[in-house]
């Protein structure tokens, strides 16, 4: 087998009896939170038990009071609005939030999700959006490099607000109306990580509160002594001053609303202190509170939970009680959603609810859609508003997504052999594969598998039929920017765009030849041997008798799962292997017993069949693994093992 890495965590053991006893929480969680660098209990209680206050507030985006009064002026004069959507999942859900919003609102709506134009705004879509009246765009999920596409909508007097979350152009933004992304470089937005649909999610909110009676008005925090007072003064939620002043001396006429203290005594030195605690509960009463806001949370959040999963953004800070909150929402009430229901039924039958099953099954069957060029069916799903529409989409959605299956079969398939035939394995430090004659719409997902089988960088090309360019799709391992290394690249490009470890890109063929060696010099200068080298970061050694159910149940409390917050790798040490079988339709993977002191597990060891003879009886075993349930049943899978010698 191949000696991969294991990051073993060091666990402080006097810390984990304080927290023991000042949390009561399980002593192998507490150990996972110990690992990833949990030092305290405020910050073990503030991730395991996540606040919906604590979500930021949507008008600390810069733009976004510019954004939200446009698009509410526009609703109240009828203006004919464009929401232009990207075609995955997380651009779907995006569409949805600020498509229903508006709608609620009384606004004159449209949308629009790209199929043979590819990624992005275009010009040509955009021109018939103008003949048909549309006067303002907005983008979710896509625009940030549109920098030629928004100067065209310009030219032919349309307004476009971009509304985006992936990694904008190094050269400058596109002359947008406003621009609403976390990762722009003057962003003081707090969270940088939210998804396509957090962006939406967060402009719908702001947009609701411009409809709110103190959208615009002052709100004064104020602790008080009876003489004294510290004053913290909002304006749509935002800190605009704070100070120590004389009570006589406050103008309370110039505040709509004033939230103070309960107490009679508090010493002048607390003032201070007292009102940023008021504060705090403040932000809580007006989320709690404003019955519409809420209305609007509840009615939403689910979608930003399937987004957000599916975008496989990191599941922390608002991104965790996001999608926590948003699979509490589907759990409680599955067919809320009518179209979203189908799905359920259809892919999750035994599965439990929670973002495993959701990345799983879920969201490859919404994603699907997009990537046979018709997303508008996943949109129309989600957008469905009774049972003939709901019914009428998901049987179309079922139809693409067996379609997609046998492409992505066939792809992975086709591109194997050209990954040996266009590259060197052991040299490279970045595959890069073109293609002729196969279908576009999952390189993404077969990109994704190559990337994690060899641990590098992985370009996989289809040539466009008589266009002269290929389309391609990025993945790419942790500690190479693969935008900034098409950044690098970009003279030889149409276009490209995405995240630092996913991307998209059109090149002329013609280019293609200096492209690779040019790519592959990035890489070759950047990439060490030891970020191609699989690591394995363990959380802490279990014994065998906590290796079980109880165990694993434990673990839910840390949920959602995801990038950022990964399910508990833990290390098994001297075990023994029995009843070593070959499974699966492609004779990959092993099934496997693993035994220790009397006690056998059944484990599952994907994509580890070519190992099958190494694993001899009565040798001894290290083994790192997550813990799983089948159907109810507790089973090991197996990450990684080594022979003890």
């Amino acid at each position: 087998m191949i000696e991969n890495e294991w990051l073993i965590q060091d666990i402080d053991r006097n810390l984990l009896s304080e927290l023991k006893q000042q949390t009561n929480l399980p002593e192998t969680v507490l150990k996972v939170l110990l690992s990833r660098g949990f030092k305290d209990v405020k910050s073990v209680q503030e991730f395991v038990y996540p606040k919906k206050e604590f979500l930021y507030n949507p008008f600390l985006f810069e733009d976004m009071y510019r954004t939200v009064v446009r698009i509410h002026n526009a609703i109240e004069t009828q203006e004919k609005i464009l929401i232009y959507a990207d075609r995955d999942v997380d651009g779907v859900t995006s569409l949805s939030i600020l498509y229903d919003t508006i709608s609620v609102l009384g606004g004159n709506v449209v949308w629009y999700i790209p199929s043979d134009e590819g990624y992005g705004l275009s010009s040509t879509v955009l021109d018939k959006y103008k003949s048909d009246g549309v006067t303002l765009v907005i983008t979710v999920d896509c625009g940030i490099s549109a920098v030629q596409e928004v100067d065209y909508a310009n030219s032919i007097g349309l307004q476009v607000i971009i509304t985006d979350h992936h990694e904008p152009p190094q050269d400058g933004l596109p002359k947008a109306y406003s621009v609403i992304d976390a990762k722009i470089s003057s962003s003081k937005y707090p969270f940088k990580e939210l998804a396509g649909c957090g962006v939406s999610f967060k402009v719908s909110q702001a947009l609701m509160q411009t409809y709110g009676k103190y959208f615009d008005k002052k709100v004064a925090v104020i602790a008080d002594d009876g003489e004294k007072c510290y004053i913290i003064t909002l304006v749509n939620g935002i800190v605009v001053s704070e100070e120590e002043k004389n009570l006589k001396e406050i103008d309370f006429t110039e505040y709509t609303k004033v939230f103070s203290s309960d107490h009679q005594t508090i010493r002048p030195s607390d003032l201070q202190q007292e009102a940023r605690r008021l504060l705090a509960e403040y932000y809580k009463s007006e989320f709690y509170d404003d019955g519409r806001m809420l209305e609007f949370f509840e009615n939403n959040v689910d979608l930003v939970a399937l987004g957000s999963i599916a975008d496989i953004v990191p599941l922390e800070n608002e991104n965790r009680i996001l999608v926590q909150s948003g699979l509490d929402m589907m759990k409680q009430n599955s067919k809320k959603r009518l179209g979203l229901s189908y799905i359920f039924e259809e892919c999750l039958k035994k599965q439990l609810m929670c973002a495993k099953s959701i990345s799983w099954y879920v969201a490859p069957m919404i994603n699907a859609a997009g990537r046979m060029n018709k997303a508008n069916v996943a949109a129309e799903l989600l957008l469905a508003d009774n049972e003939y529409k709901a019914n009428a989409s998901f049987t179309e959605l079922k139809k693409l997504n067996d379609e997609r299956k046998e492409i992505q079969n066939e792809n992975v398939k086709q591109f194997d052999i050209l990954l040996q035939e266009q590259c060197d394995i052991e040299k490279d430090n970045i595959f890069v594969v073109l293609a002729k004659d196969l279908p576009h719409g999952v390189t993404g997902i077969v990109a994704s598998k190559i990337m994690k089988l060899y641990s590098k960088p992985v370009i996989l090309f289809i040539e466009d039929k008589g266009t002269g360019e290929a389309t391609g799709s990025c993945r790419s391992i942790d500690g190479f920017d693969i935008v900034s290394a098409l950044d690098k690249t970009k003279e030889l490009l149409v276009k490209f765009g995405g995240h630092t470890q996913a991307a998209g890109v059109t090149i002329k063929l013609e280019n293609m030849k200096e492209f690779k060696d040019k790519i592959k010099q990035i890489a070759n200068e950047t990439i060490s041997k030891e970020m191609t080298t699989k690591k394995f970061i363990v959380d802490c050694e279990l014994k065998i008798s906590e290796t079980n159910k109880d165990t694993y149940l434990d673990m839910d409390i840390l949920e959602p799962f995801g990038a950022a917050n990964v399910p508990p790798t833990f290390l098994l040490k001297d075990v023994e292997f029995e009843d070593v079988c070959i499974i699966g339709p492609n004779k990959d993977h092993l099934k496997i017993k693993v035994c220790k002191d009397g006690t056998y597990i059944n484990a599952l060891f994907w994509s580890a069949a070519k190992y099958k003879d190494e694993f001899n009886y009565k040798d001894k075993f290290d083994i790192v693994f997550n813990m799983d349930l089948n159907k109810g049943n507790f089973q090991l899978i197996i990450l990684d093992a080594r022979k003890n010698s």
